[in-house]
């Protein structure tokens, strides 16, 4: 009796116990279940906050002669990283002691750069430096500050502002010297103070790329002293120069091979010749700081380069401005690049008065022709970023110089000059923006001079003989990257 009922409670203890179990199982399964939700929760948070994170960190990127850029992720800063490197192997006729070279290594172009930007560029400050000291001088190349008005309005210009700053002087006169064939500027424009547009300090108005319907147009002026005021040095004086430019390319929108590659530009310098002679602050040289004080050429030989006419005028008290005026036209079509222009630049000097007395003057005219002869993809093909094209180019230039009275050019020899330049060029395009290749140079002088170490003694064409002409030939060699 007392066995039965010991099974008895024994089995209502098991029934009442396996729902407790039961429902203890499924807590524990509801709760497991909630964890599982909350971690799920948690890991999307960490995601969203990784890409966040991510979508916070600077932009890094690279462009073939556009440099290393890194660029905050909303845009508030940028700073660019530069190098414009250029190598060149001179082989110059002339004598050593004179200066000519032959078989060094000079650096024509080595100049690092660097650009900074706030709010989208909106404001910039670039710095370049220039370290090609090959018989001239390192300095500063760009020290220019601009702020980006056409980010507000298309039709707004930019302003740059600096010292060593930068203005427009034409896009036909050389093509490129970082991937085009021509090994220099024109003699003229290289040797007239305009150079590469440089002004000492003031400022420009630019308007880049202006929609005129079926093609587009650059335009910009500038108020400074061109070609004075290195590294920011002031040319103790209140005139200023005045530039304008602009170049129209009307049917770039077209698709026409045929007119889609025309274009043209027209330029112009009034220099004001202040004939004060100061010595600028920081510097130990005295003299007349002008850009336009002279009218001079010399060939483009780095080493020794030979001055193959020079006039100075001499007891100048009056002020005057000398007007340098360019005109040009390119036409592109397939691999195939034309281009020519041609300069004026008249000097008028006096003793008392601007625009009377002594008158002086330079002319230039200039042919050109650039053509990708092959690349792998085949003939008459390639492109400067495409590795293995092949360019060549030549040119030709005639350059005219006169003074106002007899022999009144340097040394008392001659009058006026006039210089021819041939040039042939090849060049091989190793990775983007990197290249190798040669010039040959035939220059043709009527009139050199026959002094001690002048030209025509240096070349053996004019010694003792004044007003002999001559012509020779210079061979470089070069390595150009562009970083």
């Amino acid at each position: 009796m007392k066995k039965g009922i010991g099974l008895a409670l024994l089995s209502a203890a098991l029934f009442a116990a396996a729902p407790a179990s039961a429902q203890t199982l499924d807590d524990k399964i509801k709760t497991m279940e909630q964890e599982l939700t909350q971690l799920k929760e948690q890991q999307v948070e960490l995601k969203k906050e990784a890409t966040a994170a991510a979508a916070a960190l600077p932009n890094f990127s690279y462009r073939p002669g556009g440099g290393l850029n890194i660029e905050a992720a909303d845009k508030a800063w940028s700073i660019n990283f530069g190098l414009e490197g250029h190598m060149r192997m001179l082989s110059e006729s002339g004598k050593d002691q004179a200066g000519r070279t032959n078989g060094e290594v000079m650096g024509r172009r080595f100049r690092p750069q660097f650009v900074y930007c706030i709010n989208n560029c909106f404001y910039e400050i670039q710095a370049r430096l220039d370290l090609d000291g090959f018989g001239t001088n390192s300095n500063l190349q760009r020290g220019q500050m601009a702020v980006h008005l056409e980010q507000i309005n298309p039709w707004m210009p930019t302003v740059r502002f600096g010292m060593d700053s930068e203005m427009a002087v034409s896009l036909y006169r050389q093509g490129s010297g970082n991937f085009g064939a021509q090994a220099e500027y024109d003699l003229l424009s290289r040797n007239n103070g305009l150079n590469t547009g440089r002004y000492g300090n003031g400022f420009t108005l630019g308007w880049d790329d202006i929609d005129i319907g079926t093609g587009r147009a650059q335009t910009m002026i500038g108020v400074a002293t061109f070609g004075e005021g290195d590294d920011g040095l002031s040319s103790n004086t209140d005139r200023k120069d005045f530039a304008a430019y602009l170049r129209v390319e009307p049917f770039t929108k077209m698709k026409n091979k045929w007119i889609e590659g025309l274009g043209f530009e027209v330029m112009g310098w009034w220099c004001n010749d202040d004939p004060r002679v100061v010595t600028p602050a920081g510097s130990t040289t005295s003299g007349n700081q002008s850009a336009c004080r002279r009218l001079q050429v010399q060939d483009h030989g780095d080493g020794g380069r030979q001055t193959l006419f020079q006039f100075t005028p001499t007891n100048t008290t009056g002020r005057g401005t000398q007007p340098y005026y360019h005109t040009g036209m390119g036409w592109r079509i397939g691999p195939y690049w034309l281009r020519a222009t041609r300069d004026y630049q008249d000097y008028n000097w006096s003793k008392n008065t601007p625009r009377q007395g002594t008158d002086a003057k330079a002319r230039n005219f200039l042919i050109a022709h650039d053509l990708f002869v092959w690349s792998p993809k085949g003939f008459l093909t390639g492109d400067s970023t495409i590795p293995g094209s092949v360019l060549v180019g030549t040119h030709f230039e005639r350059n005219d110089y006169s003074c106002g009275f007899a022999n009144c050019a340097a040394g008392g020899e001659f009058k006026r000059n006039r210089i021819l330049l041939r040039e042939w060029d090849m060049w091989y395009f190793l990775p983007n923006r990197i290249s190798v290749g040669g010039s040959v140079l035939w220059y043709d002088a009527s009139n050199v001079r026959s002094g001690r170490n002048q030209v025509g003694d240096n070349l053996g064409c004019g010694a003792g003989h004044r007003g002999s002409s001559c012509n020779w030939t210079d061979v470089m060699l070069n390595f150009r990257m562009y970083f």
